[in-house]
């Protein structure tokens, strides 16, 4: 992976929010749903407002107590698996429209700093063909939901 690129999510085909710690993804093209905790939650997180590779990681780092070979690899591997699954998307480095990852969340004391768990990106398909036929993915100028046409007679 590039330490020159940013990632950030692919808008507006993927949505996620995080909630108590959880990221919860949708990719609203293939229908799939992803959950995210611990450190993966903190990295979707910062990919929201787009950060570099080296970015994720140092976020990891002051957030996490662990190796920073394993932090590196950890955070790599899932930001390998987000691109892969069409989640995260690049950009080229040139920092305009991204926020530093950094500044997203203070560096916890080294006391309170969790053991830092290689992250796990869970994908649920159970309900795809549901979030398929979602009819939202068929909105026009009218928007929705919107009342039908009205049918006069003689």
């Amino acid at each position: 992976m590039q330490n020159n690129l940013f990632y950030r999510i692919n808008s507006p085909s993927v949505i996620g929010e995080v909630l108590d710690g959880e990221a919860i993804i949708v990719n609203l093209d293939s229908g799939a749903y992803y959950s995210l905790d611990g450190a993966g939650a903190e990295v979707w997180a910062a990919a929201q407002s787009g950060a570099t590779l080296a970015e994720l990681i140092g976020l990891t780092a002051a957030q996490y107590h662990g190796t920073a070979a394993e932090t590196a690899s950890g955070i790599a591997a899932l930001v390998e698996e987000l691109v892969a699954e069409g989640l995260l998307v690049t950009n080229s480095a040139t920092g305009e429209d991204v926020v530093d990852a950094t500044t997203a969340a203070p560096a916890a004391p080294n006391g309170d700093r969790p053991p830092f768990v290689k992250p796990v990106l869970q994908k649920y398909t159970d309900m795809a063909d549901l979030l398929l036929l979602d009819p939202i993915h068929e909105v026009d100028e009218q928007g929705w939901p919107h009342p039908a046409p009205r049918i006069t007679g003689h």
